[in-house]
């Protein structure tokens, strides 16, 4: 019965840690198919409704419908699904609500590339989250420069093709390598110069701008200099220079990024 309460304890404080392998969870579930299909029913049901919630990005419905599961109904694949869509909405309330919560995202293959999926869906107004939740999940638990497995890019290639500026910078910050080369010999500053059919006049600036941050810190175009460069050491922060600067304002109204720019004054408001 202690023994019981404790696991119940647990739970309740951890509901998104791993307790059981992939193979048993599985033969648990078809233990139950025979055994008890009304307990599996409810087991799908919780499981489903806290992806639906996650999808809706629904704060309150989700915490209800984990509140009110028992050990063992959120069953992992789904846990996993729930995690994904709240990363795809950048919310950083729910994100830490599953890393607070035990998830352990460091551990998880499936969950390897979360960074690359919050870059790839940043934009003007999830910036503030969006940068925030980068930074939470890469501290301690997932390498700011891993390499996305089907093309070798970083959330810092990600973020430069994207030309998005400030995230470019929160992730310098975070100590990504402006030197990575990709499968296809691209680097970061290769990335950024690239122009892409729908890019608008501040994209283009921001090109410009970001291609410059990265020379500052030693960054190369061609990845043979790259992969030269990665055998040297990292230079350091260099000092802003004079001239315009961007500022990028979170909601709480304190600046996140100051930077040189062109007469254009290109602005990344959170």
């Amino acid at each position: 019965m202690a023994q019981s309460a404790r696991g119940s304890a647990d739970f309740r404080a951890r509901p998104f840690a791993v307790r059981e392998s992939c193979e048993a969870e599985r033969a648990r579930i078809e233990r139950l198919r025979v055994d008890d299909p009304i307990e599996l029913q409810d087991i799908f049901n919780t499981s489903t409704a806290l992806v639906d919630a996650a999808r809706e990005g629904d704060v309150e419905e989700l915490r209800r419908v984990v509140a009110d599961a028992e050990e063992g109904e959120l069953l992992r694949p789904f846990v996993l699904k729930a995690f994904l869509e709240v990363l795809k909405r950048a919310s950083l309330e729910l994100v830490r609500d599953f890393v607070h919560g035990g998830l352990p995202v460091e551990e998880l293959e499936e969950l390897s590339q979360s960074l690359h999926i919050v870059c790839e869906v940043t934009n003007r107004d999830n910036f503030s989250d969006a940068w925030r939740i980068v930074q939470l999940l890469s501290q301690g638990r997932l390498d700011i420069n891993a390499p996305r497995s089907p093309d070798g890019w970083t959330p810092l290639c990600v973020a430069c093709a994207d030309a998005c500026l400030p995230l470019v910078f929160k992730l310098i910050e975070l100590e990504a390598d402006p030197n990575v080369i990709t499968r296809a010999n691209m680097t970061p500053l290769a990335l950024a110069r690239e122009r892409r059919d729908g890019d608008g006049e501040e994209q283009q600036e921001a090109r410009g701008i970001i291609s410059n941050m990265l020379r500052s810190y030693g960054a190369q175009e061609n990845w043979k200099d790259a992969l030269h460069r990665q055998k040297r050491p990292r230079a350091p922060k260099p000092a802003v220079p004079a001239g315009e600067s961007v500022t990028v304002v979170g909601e709480d109204g304190t600046e996140i990024v100051s930077q040189t720019v062109s007469a254009t004054h290109t602005r990344f408001a959170a």
